[in-house]
């Protein structure tokens, strides 16, 4: 009777956290100026009693066997994702950014606990693939698969790797490198890419820029950090050469540009999103550099950080001086995390190039 209830009360509180873990992600995506208290109201309708239910009912229970290894890690998770609620509940005004990006911090800290506990968690763990996918099954190749974290060198910064689980040396992976925005995170942003990633078979690198953002400069140390990555990565797996994908998110999405640019025989594609073009790239566009490297450039409407018609200008003018751009403008959309916007999007988009020659 005691495994029951444990077993009922467990299924209960995955249904809330999955709930709680859509609508984190959709406000972290749609939010802008403006929208914060309704996005707290939101957040609060979703949440309900749940974080005080499971410390009263659910944290003291003593677990069956089968998950006595899992109770305290899945504990320390819902935890964090407490934390992130409280952050990002606090009092609308000057302060509110940096409690939402500690809030966003916790927010991630509450995943990584639950996607370890994937296995055990039959209904959180659907948050973690495509609808209609199937989750990779674990391989057989002896190297590290899932989230690897790489700590900073002299030589690089540190960086996030994700590997699918199902990874196999003689398939070679195609392979995302994914830029976070100014004052973030490789660690945090690549959860922007996790679900695509998981649910197609690619591989996904997530650099931290060496200062709280990207050196915009050519040459630069970012691009030599993550240059370096990138030797790592490929001597380690077994990565397809000809399908190595760049993107990047505000700054990230400017550095994209830059260092897409500058070492474009490395990418097939570019798909800067909410970013711009910085004077730096000047003296490359008059060369031609990049040329042959498709973009797709994805802009919000509602962006209050880089206006939407700079972006315009700048794929007119990229277009008349003969790059190969595509651009997607969102009328709904402002400067927020892309989690859909890289499912529905990049991702298809980088899929409908042929393989780089």
């Amino acid at each position: 009777m005691a495994n029951d209830d444990y077993v009922n009360r467990l299924t209960t509180l995955q249904n809330d956290v999955l709930e709680i873990l859509r609508t984190f992600e959709s406000i972290q995506e749609n939010i802008r100026p403006g929208t914060t208290a309704a996005s707290q109201a939101r957040l609060v309708s979703v949440v309900g009693d749940t974080f005080h239910r499971f410390e009263a009912g659910f944290a003291a229970l003593t677990p069956p066997a089968a998950m006595t290894q899992a109770h305290q890690p899945l504990c320390n998770a819902i935890r964090e994702l407490n934390t992130a609620f409280d952050l990002i509940m606090s009092k609308p005004g000057p302060e509110w950014t940096l409690a939402f990006l500690h809030s966003r911090s916790a927010f991630c800290r509450g995943l990584y606990g639950l996607y370890e506990l994937r296995d055990r968690l039959s209904i959180i763990a659907t948050h973690f693939i495509l609808d209609g996918a199937t989750a990779p099954v674990p391989g057989t190749s002896g190297k590290a698969t899932g989230f690897i974290q790489r700590k900073r060198t002299d030589e690089c910064s540190d960086y996030t790797l994700y590997i699918p689980e199902d990874y196999s040396p003689d398939r070679p992976l195609p392979l995302i490198v994914a830029l976070h925005g100014g004052y973030g995170q490789g660690a945090e942003y690549i959860w922007t890419w996790l679900r695509p990633a998981r649910s197609r078979g690619y591989a996904v690198l997530a650099p931290k820029s060496f200062d709280v953002t990207w050196d915009m400069s050519v040459p630069s140390a970012d691009t030599r950090s993550i240059l370096r990555m990138l030797d790592e990565v490929r001597s380690e797996y077994a990565i397809d050469a000809a399908r190595i994908y760049l993107t990047g998110l505000s700054d990230g999405g400017i550095f994209t540009y830059i260092m897409g640019l500058e070492q474009s025989h490395l990418f097939r594609g570019l798909a800067p999103v909410a970013g711009a073009l910085h004077p730096v790239v000047d003296p490359m566009l008059r060369r031609g550099l990049g040329k042959d490297t498709p973009m797709f450039v994805v802009h919000g409407v509602h962006d209050f950080i880089f206006p939407v018609a700079f972006t315009r200008q700048t794929c007119k003018l990229l277009k008349d001086i003969g790059y190969n751009v595509t651009y997607e403008e969102l009328p709904e959309w402002g400067h927020a995390y892309p989690y859909s916007i890289n499912e529905r999007m990049v991702l298809p988009w980088f899929e409908s190039l042929l393989a780089k020659a």
